[in-house]
C-alpha cells in the first residue's frame, strides 16, 4: 500500500518586530534630517547635548561638494564638536537651550563674535560658520548671513588665503630626501618603499599604504584607486625613469607578499600609523624639521609645475607666466593630485599676487623690527654714525641695506641675508671712509639675533649694483 505524502508544513509569515520597524523607519528617514531632529528632540527632551549625539548617530551627512557620497568619520566628528562648542558658549553666556529647535540666528551671531574676540584663526572661524550654517539649514532656520564675513565685527578676520606664501616642500626647507630615505630604510624597508611612492607620484600616505601596484600599473601611467580621499580615483602619468624604477620595486615587493606595499597581516590603518611613527622617530615633523610627509606632495606638485612650464612655481619665486599657460599647468596638477577644484593648487603652488602681497608685509615687518626706536640695531647705528661724525664729517651718514632676495621680501631658507654697510657723503656719494670690520660684524650679528635668520655683513662697495637692495631708514 502506497503511503500518501506528508503534507508540507505551512510557511508562517514572520511579522516584523519593533526592532525591524525601527530599522526600517530609520532607513526611510536617513536622508531627511528634519525627521531625525524631531526624533532626537522627542527622545531626549530637555537635554540638548544628547539631542545632538542622537542626530549625528542616525544621520549620515552627505558631502556638500563633488560626487554623491557620505562624508568621512573625521568630518562627522568636526560637525559634532562644532555644534557642542556652540552650545557650550551659549551656556557660558547664560543662554539656556533645552531643544535644538530653540537655536536662533541671533545666538549664532553671538557665538561667532565670541570666537572672534578670542582670536580664533580665520580658517577656524570660516570652518565653524560653514558647519553651523549647514546645521541650521537642517533645523529649518534660514540665516540672514551669506558668509562668515557677515557675522564678524571685522569682516577681514574671517578672510583666509588658500594660496601658499611659503613652500612646504622638503628641498625648499633644507631637508634632503635622499638622506631621510636612507635613515628610514635602516629602520623599516617597507616604510622606505612607501615613502618613495609618496615622493615619486605625489601620493597621500594613506594611498601608499593601500596601494596595489601590480593592478595600478598601466604602462605609461598609474591608476590611484585604493585609499583615495573621498573615493575619487585618478591617473598619474609615469614621466621619469625614477617613477618607473620605484613602481617596479613596489610591484616586486607586492608579488612576494599580499599584493600591497605593506607587511602581511598589517591593516591599512596599522601601516599608516607605522609610517608616521618611523618618520616621527627621525624628527620628520613640522615642529622639528619644519616639514611633514605631506610636504612631498607639495614637492611633487612644484616639480611637475616646473616640468610643464619651464619655471619655478610662484611659491618658489618663479617667473610670472601667461595666465592661460599657468592655468593649463594647474589643471594638469589638480588632476594628478586627486583634487576636484582648480583653485586648490594655490595651496601647493602659491600665486604671484599673494606672494607679492606677502613679500611686502614681510619686508615691512623686517624693517619695523630692525629700525624701531630703542632697538639694538638702531642704537648701534646711532652710536657708529655719531662716532664717524665726530671724527670725520658732521654730515656723514651710515647707510645700511638689506640685499639679495630678502630685499624684495622673499623668504629663502638656507641663504643668508646680506647686510651691506657704508658711509656716504651729504651728496649721496660713497665716502672714502670705510665701515670697520668690527662695526659691520656687530650690525650683522644684531640683525641675525633680531630676525632669527642667518645674516652676513659686507662693505657696500663689494655688493654689485645689480643686486636688489632695500635701505633701512633709522630715526634720527
Amino acid at each position: 500500500m502506497t503511503s500518501s505524502p506528508e503534507p508540507k508544513p505551512r510557511r508562517t509569515k514572520l511579522r516584523p518586530t519593533s526592532k525591524h520597524k525601527n530599522a526600517e523607519a530609520a532607513s526611510s528617514t536617513q536622508l531627511n534630517p528634519r525627521l531625525i531632529l524631531t526624533a532626537a528632540i522627542a527622545e531626549h527632551k530637555g537635554d540638548v547635548h544628547k539631542q545632538v549625539a542622537y542626530f549625528f548617530k542616525h544621520y549620515s551627512i552627505p558631502a556638500s561638494q563633488g560626487r554623491a557620497r557620505i562624508v568621512s568619520a573625521k568630518t562627522t566628528t568636526k560637525y559634532v564638536l562644532t555644534v557642542h562648542m556652540l552650545l557650550e558658549v551659549l551656556q557660558g553666556k547664560g543662554v539656556r537651550v533645552h531643544s535644538l529647535d530653540d537655536l536662533t540666528s541671533r545666538q549664532l551671531l553671538m557665538v561667532m563674535r565670541h570666537w572672534e574676540a578670542n582670536d580664533i584663526a580665520a580658517s577656524s572661524l570660516a570652518t565653524y560658520f560653514s558647519v553651523l550654517k549647514r546645521f541650521y539649514g537642517w533645523l529649518g532656520v534660514k540665516l540672514p548671513f551669506a558668509s562668515v564675513a557677515n557675522v564678524l565685527s571685522d569682516p577681514k578676520r574671517g578672510k583666509r588665503s588658500m594660496s601658499a606664501t611659503t613652500s612646504k616642500g622638503w628641498s625648499a626647507n633644507g631637508v634632503q630626501f635622499s638622506e631621510v630615505l636612507t635613515a628610514v630604510h635602516a629602520k623599516d624597508d617597507v616604510v622606505a618603499l612607501q615613502l618613495e611612492m609618496v615622493a615619486a607620484f605625489g601620493l597621500r600616505v594613506m594611498e601608499a599604504c593601500a596601494m596595489k601596484p601590480i593592478e595600478c600599473d598601466r604602462g605609461n601611467h598609474m591608476i590611484v584607486m585604493y585609499g583615495a580621499k573621498g573615493g575619487r580615483g585618478r591617473t598619474v602619468e609615469i614621466e621619469t625613469q625614477y617613477q618607473r624604477d620605484v613602481l617596479d620595486k613596489a610591484k616586486a615587493f607586492a608579488r612576494k607578499h599580499n599584493g600591497f606595499i605593506r607587511r602581511p597581516g598589517r591593516t591599512q590603518k596599522q601601516a599608516y600609523k607605522r609610517f608616521y611613527n618611523i618618520l616621527q622617530s627621525l624628527g620628520i615633523s613640522k615642529n622639528e624639521k619644519g616639514v611633514s610627509a605631506h610636504g612631498l606632495r607639495h614637492e611633487y606638485a612644484n616639480d611637475l609645475y616646473t616640468r610643464l612650464t619651464g619655471t619655478q612655481a610662484p611659491v618658489n619665486h618663479g617667473e610670472r607666466l601667461d595666465l592661460e599657460d599657468d592655468r593649463q599647468a594647474r589643471k594638469v596638477i589638480t588632476e594628478a593630485l586627486g583634487h576636484s577644484r582648480l583653485a586648490i593648487t594655490s595651496a601647493y603652488l602659491g600665486s604671484h599676487v599673494q606672494m607679492e602681497r606677502a613679500n611686502k608685509k614681510r619686508l615691512a615687518r623686517m624693517h619695523a623690527e630692525l629700525t624701531a626706536s630703542g632697538c639694538a640695531m638702531q642704537l648701534y647705528h646711532s652710536q657708529f654714525q655719531q662716532q664717524a661724525r665726530t671724527r670725520i664729517d658732521s654730515k656723514i651718514e651710515l647707510r645700511v641695506f638689506i640685499t639679495g632676495p630678502a630685499a624684495d621680501g622673499q623668504e629663502v631658507k638656507g641663504v643668508p641675508i646680506i647686510l651691506a654697510c657704508g658711509y656716504f657723503l651729504p651728496s649721496g656719494m660713497p665716502s672714502t671712509t670705510q665701515v670697520s670690520e668690527g662695526e659691520m660684524q656687530k650690525l650683522a650679528s644684531v640683525c641675525q639675533e633680531t630676525l632669527n635668520q642667518w645674516c652676513l655683513g659686507q662693505h657696500d662697495s663689494c655688493v654689485p649694483k645689480t643686486v636688489p637692495r632695500f635701505e633701512l631708514m633709522f630715526p634720527e
